[in-house]
Formats: structure tokens, sequence, C-alpha cells
């Protein structure tokens, strides 16, 4: 199973997310918020496509999307959460700590811009980085999760150029 990890898109390089959807054909992507109008897009060009997402503190009146989420794939029980409640600027022990709480192995969080993976004991913290922002010297990021049965791969993913995508519409 794959997942795709978005975060920080800020409604400002949708382009290259519905590129790299198109490209990698994950099994779900995930959002870890700010904006949640870009989860609209996605949704609208894959339909069939699995998307989950959480609010960013950019995400001003959306009353209908939650801070964290809980998924599960395979042997990966997934905590998404922006991490702007959890103090992720200063670590990420009030993060694993609500992730541990909720059964989860995986804790992903965004908010910071910059990407990083985390193995503390049993648990993967990580996050993709900023998909059209980063705060570094970093291009821009995203996080590809494969999941297999025992095994959960985490890679960062750094794009080298501006993509272009082209659906049944037309370009974007």
């Amino acid at each position: 199973m794959k997942l795709i990890v978005f975060s920080d898109s800020h409604h400002a390089n949708i382009t290259d997310m519905l590129s790299i959807i198109d490209e990698e054909k994950p099994d779900a992507v995930l959002h870890l918020g700010d904006l949640t109008a870009d989860v609209d897009d996605i949704r609208c060009v894959f339909p069939e496509l699995h998307v989950y997402n959480v609010r960013g503190n950019n995400d001003w009146n959306v009353e209908n999307v939650k801070d964290s989420l809980v998924v599960s794939a395979g042997p990966a029980n997934i905590f998404l959460t922006h991490g702007h409640l959890y103090g992720v600027r200063r670590n990420t022990r009030a993060l694993e700590a609500a992730a541990r709480q909720n059964g989860c192995n995986v804790a992903l969080y965004g908010h910071t811009h910059e990407a990083e993976i985390t193995r503390k004991k049993d648990m993967l913290i990580a996050n993709p980085g900023s998909i059209s922002m980063p705060y570094s010297s970093a291009p821009p990021s995203y996080l590809r999760l494969n999941i297999r049965k025992d095994q959960i791969e985490p890679e960062l993913v750094y794009l080298e150029r501006q993509k272009s995508y082209t659906h049944w519409f037309g370009s974007i």
C-alpha cells in the first residue's frame, strides 16, 4: 500500500500535488492541514481516491474537519495532525504522547514546513515538509509511505522542478 502525505500547501501548489498523485498512483492521500481548500481540489479531480485530512492553524472557518484523525493502513495506525496544537516547533513529545494514547505507531505532522523523519522505539514520527513554501533552503517536499505486511517505509521526496498537470479539463 502506498500513501502520499502533503502538508502546508497554502493553496499555492495544487498543480504539483495533482501531478504527483497522477504519477504516484497512491492508495490514499493524507493532507496535514493548511489549506483544506486544496483537499477539496484533490477530491474533485480524483473522486475515487481516499483522501484524509486535518485542519491546520490557517484553516479558519472550517467546521467539518477535525484537528486530528487516526487512519489505519495494514500494520500502521497513523495519527494525523497539523502539529500546532502539540507544540511541534519546540519538540514532538506531546505529539508522540497523543499518538500513543490513540493506539498509533505513526505520528504525522506539518506546521514547521521542514521535512523530517524520526524513529523512536516503536514509533515513526514524520513531517513531509511543505509542498509549496518550505522555510529552509530545501525544495518543496512530500512524504511517501510504503506499507507492507510488517514494514512501514517512509521516504521524503523533494521536488526538483515545477511540474505541470493536464487532466480531462485541460492544463492547470
